[in-house]
């Protein structure tokens, strides 16, 4: 009895192990990951959309494994934000501060869900964690509930589609109050290029807030000098 009890209670956990490797590996085919690393970089032209009202607009630039550089124009100022693999820094000028600062580690940690090209699931060399959390009802479909913690703690929830494989939702939760959910982003308008899907936009919910991210354009594997990414003295 006490070598069945035994078995009976580490065998969820492997069949969990089991089931976030097939769950993965679903996902990486629907998304086309090998695909997209295999491109190496990307760059997308981006809006924000506000109802009608035009918000930020900007270009982001992604280089495998983990690079990403976002420049923009808001209020007639230059910002960006970076990653070179190492370093996280920002440049906000309406802060006040007109030079790069390194971003905090709340700041980091939120920028670095977006630098990987394709499947923010992918292990981009960032050191997260995953794991399954339960299935969830949204949007009238069901969802695979897939929990993404980096290093420092931090964690994002992703809901994976059970039909499609592919991502619909990412759940960001308050820093001081990691029960709360914080933000919601919804992945939309998957368009599928070349053997590769790509979404096409973003819908953040913050609260009662509503707005919605758009890609323009996108082009793959045109390269991008390392220099770009790296932060100015």
């Amino acid at each position: 009895m006490k070598c069945f009890f035994g078995l009976f209670i580490l065998f969820p956990g492997l069949v969990n192990g089991q089931n976030l490797d097939k769950i993965l590996e679903a996902h990486f085919e629907a998304q086309g990951q090998e695909n997209l690393m295999a491109m190496r970089s990307i760059f997308m032209k981006v809006r924000e959309m506000d109802g009608f009202t035009e918000g930020k607009v900007y270009q982001i630039t992604k280089k495998a494994p983990s690079k990403i550089r976002i420049e923009g124009i808001y209020n007639e100022q230059t910002f960006v934000n970076a990653f070179d693999g190492k370093t996280a820094w920002t440049i906000a000028p309406w802060t006040g501060v007109q030079v790069a600062q390194l971003m905090t580690e709340r700041e980091r940690d939120l920028f670095l869900m977006n630098a990987g090209i394709g499947s923010p699931l992918y292990d981009h060399g960032l050191g997260h964690v995953l794991e399954i959390i339960g299935s969830e009802r949204a949007d009238d479909a069901n969802h695979y509930v897939i929990r993404s913690t980096m290093p420092s703690g931090f964690f994002v929830d992703y809901l994976v589609d059970k039909k499609d494989h592919l991502i619909h939702l990412a759940r960001i939760y308050e820093e001081d109050e990691p029960e709360k959910v914080e933000r919601e982003v919804i992945f939309k308008n998957y368009k599928n290029l070349g053997g590769v899907s790509i979404p096409f936009a973003f819908e953040n919910r913050t609260g009662r807030s509503i707005y919605d991210i758009v890609v323009d354009d996108i082009v793959f594997g045109q390269g991008a000098p390392n220099s770009i990414f790296e932060k100015p003295e």
